[in-house]
């Protein structure tokens, strides 16, 4: 049934990006596997607002465009990210240049692309960075689970302490997420959900993390989500392909 209730809703396009709460069903991290996990807080004015990323290169981030580019706010500033468990020392690195895939369209975000990375000035002394998933790693047809690793709030522009919380999600057909050219989407998105378990608001930029040969790889980052307030569970994320711009993100991060 919930599958179900995920294909109506984004057959629909009911899509937003994600800005708020944290991964709903999720478990907290223990603090040695959060070592490449990044959290990030942007601003503009009086706004403000936290994403997640995961570091790719010892002195660059990887996630989502929506988080430095907005349609109501235009450019978002994003001028530090910390990285690591909150609790276990997180290294801060400081950001020095924000490359936005160029194909993004912020009016858009539903349209692909939503990527961004982060440069920062001086690499990073403990966080190893996660390898890239290639196209052999593709997560092409329904079943394979992926691990959610996402930072949030408490509440929506409100105080409270960030936590690391991981989800493990199944991805779904194309068939059962997408409308019209089912195919050529699927080149650059997949989507993923539970019945117990999914992205909220507040994870915009996390990755899906996929095991490859005992070594977890990065296959996608967090873009949208389907929206309903009321019950996340119901809800999917629809996360971008990271293997369909691996060229871009080896080229934007160095």
């Amino acid at each position: 049934m919930w599958a179900g209730l995920v294909a109506s809703a984004l057959l629909g396009l009911a899509c937003w990006p994600l800005a708020g709460r944290a991964l709903y069903g999720g478990a907290d991290v223990a603090p040695d596997r959060a070592g490449s996990a990044v959290m990030m807080r942007w601003r503009r004015g009086s706004w403000w607002g936290t994403c997640s990323g995961v570091v790719v290169a010892p002195d660059a981030v990887l996630t989502a465009g929506h988080c430095v580019r907005s349609a109501t706010l235009g450019e978002l500033q994003v001028r530090n990210v910390q990285v690591g468990h909150p609790r276990n020392r997180p290294e801060r690195g400081t950001v020095r240049q924000v490359v936005v895939h160029p194909s993004f369209d912020a009016q858009h975000p539903e349209r692909g692309n939503d990527l961004a990375v982060l440069r920062l000035s001086a690499p990073l002394t403990r966080a190893q960075p996660v390898p890239l998933a290639a196209l052999s790693d593709n997560v092409m047809l329904a079943g394979p689970r992926v691990r959610i690793l996402g930072f949030g709030v408490t509440r929506s522009g409100g105080r409270g302490s960030a936590r690391l919380r991981d989800a493990t999600l199944e991805s779904l057909s194309p068939f059962h997420c997408f409308s019209g050219d089912v195919q050529g989407m699927a080149q650059t998105r997949f989507c993923a959900a539970s019945p117990e378990a999914g992205v909220c608001p507040g994870d915009s930029g996390a990755p899906a993390l996929l095991s490859v040969e005992g070594v977890e790889h990065v296959v996608g980052i967090v873009s949208l989500a389907v929206d309903n307030s009321s019950r996340c569970v119901e809800s999917a994320a629809v996360i971008t392909r990271v293997s369909a711009f691996r060229e871009w993100v080896q080229t934007a991060s160095h």
